[in-house]
């Protein structure tokens, strides 16, 4: 329903962002569980092997970004996670009829809240997923966390929904 001004009422507009916010707090809440759990047992305890050979939970506090990279810069990633944020806000409002990109944003959002929240509250990024990629014999892949999976999903479901309506564009050309 359109108020007179021609813009959206509030009512509509937080039926819009709802599918993005549920996922990003489910994601959230899912990512700051776990940290819990992981720095309140794993700390003292060390390893556990969740299935042999495959994956394990590890501790580890990363004050960088991806797969440990740039140390030390906490503050920087503190001010660029409040820009990726933003502009995630921005990009819904732009394709707020699309589902799939709601669904997508929704886990780049619950997956840049959790390690924002992190980063705030400790100085750095808890991390303890730990896999092993079978087809590398002695290769285990970077700590990582279930925020930073949900950016990769939402980033790699993002990728989809842009070729899947570029694609669609162009057909209809």
């Amino acid at each position: 329903m359109k108020v007179a001004n021609d813009k959206p009422s509030l009512i509509m507009q937080i039926k819009d962002i709802m599918p993005m916010l549920i996922i990003a707090i489910i994601i959230v809440v899912a990512d700051q569980l776990t940290k819990t759990i992981i720095r309140g047992k794993l700390v003292v305890i060390g390893t556990i092997e969740v299935i042999k050979g495959f994956i394990e939970f590890s501790y580890s506090e990363n004050t960088g970004a991806a797969f440990g990279t740039f140390h030390d810069k906490n503050s920087v990633f503190i001010i660029v996670n409040l820009i990726a944020i933003i502009f995630i806000f921005i990009y819904h409002n732009r394709y707020k009829e699309n589902i799939w990109m709601k669904v997508s944003l929704g886990f780049i959002l619950g997956g840049a809240l959790g390690n924002l929240a992190d980063r705030i509250l400790f100085g750095f990024v808890t991390d303890f997923i730990r896999v092993r990629l079978w087809f590398i014999h002695s290769f285990w892949w970077p700590v990582f966390n279930i925020a930073d999976s949900g950016v990769t999903v939402g980033a790699i479901m993002l990728v989809i929904v842009l070729f899947r309506d570029s694609y669609k564009g162009r057909l209809e050309d």
